[in-house]
Formats: structure tokens, C-alpha cells, sequence
């Protein structure tokens, strides 16, 4: 169960600007198995951690593009793609999240 997360893993880490995601090919869907250092959850919780990073990093430059236009010195097509660009990943961002806190609620409100 846990191989088939390896891909979407590494896209989302794609979309929301990690520098160091591998891409990924339809070759390798389901053929390499994830290799946890901690525990599975806690890798998972520290890779989203760094993936919101890349949000925040994102916003950054946005802003200062934003700046820049305001000067002169940037073109208003450049900011466009920029905050377009943040703004999906904050949609992605948010949605994520919102999916793990009721997955969390799911399994917390299991009857064992």
C-alpha cells in the first residue's frame, strides 16, 4: 500500500516547488517502494512541512515581483504568471491539508 504513494508524493512535491523532487515517469508508478527514516506518518508530516516552505518561498517572490512592477522594473505578464502560480499552489495547499485533517478524523473516530 504505501508504494503507491511514492508517486503522487513526488508530483505534489513538483507542483509546490521542491527543488529536490525526482520527476516522475508513468515507468515508475508503483515500482519503487518509499523508504522511510522515522516512522511513515512523521515522513510525511516533515515532507508536507517543507512542501508549505515552498509555498511560502513562492509567495515571497510573488510579492517581490509585485514590488518590482510597482517600480517599473517588471512587466505586469511576468507578475500575472507569478501569482497564478501561487495561487494554485495555495489551492493545492489548502486542499491537501483539508483531505489529511478529515482522513485524520476518520481513522481517530475507529472503532477497534
Amino acid at each position: 500500500m504505501p508504494e503507491s504513494i511514492a508517486p503522487v508524493y513526488m508530483r505534489l512535491a513538483q507542483l509546490l516547488g521542491d527543488e529536490g523532487a525526482k520527476p516522475v515517469s508513468s515507468a515508475a508508478i508503483g515500482t519503487s517502494p518509499l523508504e522511510f527514516q522515522k516512522s511513515p506518518f512523521e515522513d510525511m508530516l516533515s515532507k508536507a512541512i517543507d512542501s508549505l516552505d515552498g509555498v511560502s518561498k513562492q509567495e515571497i517572490r510573488s510579492n517581490e515581483l509585485i514590488e518590482s512592477y510597482l517600480k517599473g522594473d517588471a512587466e505586469l505578464s511576468d507578475v500575472m504568471v507569478e501569482t497564478s502560480k501561487l495561487s494554485v499552489m495555495v489551492q493545492l495547499a489548502v486542499t491537501t491539508i483539508n483531505t489529511a485533517v478529515t482522513t485524520f478524523k476518520e481513522i481517530t473516530q475507529m472503532q477497534v
